[in-house]
């Protein structure tokens, strides 16, 4: 009887190692993904010209009074904030930039968007809810490959 202890025992033991061994699980994918595609009719502020029927995504973002950057840089001037958190905001692409840090949240990924004031910018993914540092928001679409043929229009505004 002992020895069927001691080997249950022996099991439990190298059944614990090989759990521990194999680590914290990986973090999954975003889990708050920019959600609710819509369309709505957006003017260049600098060219005047239109991009009727864009789709926009809403995004949660951590909190409210986020700031909104004039460039994917933390040391960009801030045009602007998105004073309400939560799934309020609504943002049209995203981009890489530099990385933007946060306590010991960090991210690279940037959202572009019109902060409350009217003003075009980029927010910083640090501040959306889900996800881990350095992905992008598994909901946000991602610029498309704008190209076409002989004469081409620049990159919409918010894509720059």
């Amino acid at each position: 009887m002992t020895s069927i202890k001691h080997s249950l025992t022996a099991l439990a033991l190298v059944l614990a190692g090989l759990v521990c061994a194999t680590g914290p699980q990986a973090h999954a994918t975003d889990n708050v993904p920019c959600h609710g595609a819509t369309k709505r009719d957006l003017v260049d502020p600098n060219t005047g010209r239109s991009w009727p029927g864009t789709t926009v995504m809403y995004c949660n973002l951590t909190r409210g009074h986020v700031p909104v950057y004039a460039a994917r840089s933390p040391r960009a001037a801030v045009v602007g904030y998105l004073e309400q958190g939560g799934a309020a905001n609504w943002f049209v692409t995203e981009m890489k930039g530099e990385t933007f840090r946060a306590g010991s949240a960090e991210n690279y990924w940037w959202g572009s968007t019109k902060a409350d004031n009217g003003r075009w910018g980029w927010v910083p993914e640090v501040f959306f809810a889900g996800g881990g540092n350095n992905e992008d928001d598994a909901g946000l679409l991602m610029p498309g490959g704008y190209t076409c043929a002989n004469s081409c229009p620049p990159p919409p505004f918010w894509a720059r």
